[in-house]
């Protein structure tokens, strides 16, 4: 019996086929990316159906090339297409997704992130033939701004309402007034955020990206904002001389140089009646349990960012999935006493509070 003969042709097929949707899904998002940075979305939710040329008139581009990013578009039910006028459309719905940077289902961040992260495939196969990485500074000049975008929406749609909500009693302490430290910051967003909802709180925003902090600062300073502050530092490096009644960490321990490290300055900065508020991505710690749209996204994103921005610096290279129970591991060995699952649905981040 030959080994084709024995095979099941229609896991053969199947296999075939998804890598062909991956092929087409990853050539979509060049062209999301080119959308997202060119203006084309927006300006399709700006003018209404519109004819390619009417498009390209718009925002100033070539003709053809926007007619056929138009079709392919389409093709992926991105935009809709009138037959009857032969107009391109977008609806409301698909605005909402694309071109409405405010909306919790914004996906610019998405387009922004993922094209330039795959411009480092040539240095990632070097790292998988020698080790080490691409350490965050190098990682490319859009990543950190892609980044603010991608989880920007989270933190102003529902950081206060629905993440700090959850602990009982936090909204009212953080209205009355306690100190805060969100840790990982990045470029400012969830520091501004919880900053302007609880403006009788100090916080404190620490990343050891040095552009990004600047960034925040601008950031807070635009908004006028006299109870925020930040310091460019590692992240285990938490002021020692004050104890925070909260302390966050959104989405970042997982990419730490030194995750335990900075879980144990954490507990260490933490106030004796604080919470300690972290969030990781929503997937199990074992990839076959991971078989969907979110899990594949997250399995895929790790070699090419989480994983290598650690491994840069020889650290922990934890990459972008723990799961809940590497993180109650974690959090057991950095001595924190009671860790508990916050009952959030969000499809793409899973919240945990712990205690001393």
């Amino acid at each position: 019996m030959s080994v084709q003969a024995s095979m099941n042709m229609k896991k053969v097929e199947e296999l075939a086929f998804r890598v062909v949707d991956s092929m087409g899904a990853a050539f979509t998002m060049a062209l999301g990316y080119i959308g997202d940075r060119l203006g084309l979305f927006k300006a399709m939710a700006e003018s209404g159906p519109v004819t390619s040329a009417e498009l390209a008139e718009k925002t100033g581009l070539n003709e053809r090339y926007v007619r056929e990013w138009l079709r392919a578009m389409v093709a992926n039910e991105y935009l809709d297409f009138d037959e009857s006028a032969e107009r391109y459309v977008m609806t409301s719905e698909q605005a909402f997704v694309l071109a409405s940077e405010d909306s919790p289902m914004f996906v610019g961040g998405a387009f922004h992130f993922t094209t330039p992260s795959i411009w480092n495939t040539p240095k990632i196969m070097d790292a998988f033939r020698d080790g080490g990485g691409i350490s965050y500074s190098d990682i490319g000049e859009e990543i950190p701004c892609a980044i603010e975008r991608f989880f920007r929406p989270g933190y102003i749609n529902f950081l206060v309402q629905d993440w700090l909500a959850a602990v009982p009693g936090l909204s009212s302490r953080l209205t009355a007034g306690v100190s805060v430290v969100d840790v990982g910051c990045g470029r400012g967003q969830s520091t501004i955020a919880i900053a302007k909802a609880f403006p009788n709180s100090t916080v404190l925003g620490l990343d050891y990206h040095a552009p990004s902090i600047e960034r925040a600062r601008t950031l807070a300073a635009e908004q006028g904002l006299a109870n925020v502050e930040f310091i460019a530092a590692a992240a285990d490096k938490i002021p020692q001389e004050r104890k925070f009644d909260l302390i966050c960490s959104f989405d970042c321990i997982h990419d730490m140089v030194d995750p335990l490290g900075t879980l144990k300055a954490i507990r260490a900065a933490l106030a004796a009646d604080g919470v300690y508020i972290w969030s990781e991505p929503n997937a199990s710690d074992k990839a076959h349990e991971n078989r969907n749209i979110v899990g594949r996204a997250f399995h895929s994103i790790s070699p090419l960012h989480c994983m290598t921005v650690s491994l840069a610096y020889n650290g922990a290279g934890l990459g972008t999935v723990i799961g809940e129970a590497g993180a109650r591991r974690l959090a057991q060995e950095a001595g924190f006493s009671s860790f508990e699952k916050l009952p959030i649905q969000n499809p793409f981040n899973q919240f945990f509070a712990l205690g001393l």
